[in-house]
């Protein structure tokens, strides 16, 4: 479904390895007794959201309303989540690693409204926010 935006002979690009920022969001969103603080971690997310210029309130209308299209969503944030090649582009370049399946234009103009929803997916995994985990579904709220 997706295909690398970069290549090893294209372009090249200095890895980010991990922001300071995704270490810290589990120490900042823990309480005394390890168990994740809903308030501490929805407020990290959206101060993480506006570095990828999407405000929190927009992401209820670019959830799609499809359920075949929000599982697509879900697959394609955790492919980007689990490749450190595409992960460190994400956390680099603040961009999708991404190009869309030009096979029919339906799949392109859905990837394109799903950007948002697919960018903040992808830090709910990458940070292993474990409140807003369970409210993604098929993750079980374990990722």
């Amino acid at each position: 479904m997706i295909r690398r935006w970069f290549s090893k002979k294209n372009k090249s690009f200095q890895p980010a390895f991990e922001t300071p920022s995704s270490h810290s969001s589990l120490s900042l969103c823990t309480n005394a007794t390890d168990e994740p603080d809903p308030a501490k971690e929805i407020s990290h997310f959206k101060m993480r959201l506006k570095e990828y210029g999407i405000e929190f309130s927009h992401l209820v209308s670019s959830t799609p309303k499809d359920v075949e299209n929000r599982q697509q969503a879900i697959k394609v944030a955790e492919e980007i989540s689990k490749d450190p090649e595409m992960r460190n582009y994400f956390l680099t370049w603040k961009r999708l690693p991404l190009l869309h399946n030009e096979s029919t234009q339906r799949q392109k103009h859905t990837m394109k409204k799903q950007r948002e929803y697919i960018t903040a997916l992808t830090l709910i995994f990458i940070e292993n926010y474990q409140v807003l985990l369970q409210y993604v579904p098929g993750t079980g709220g374990k990722h």
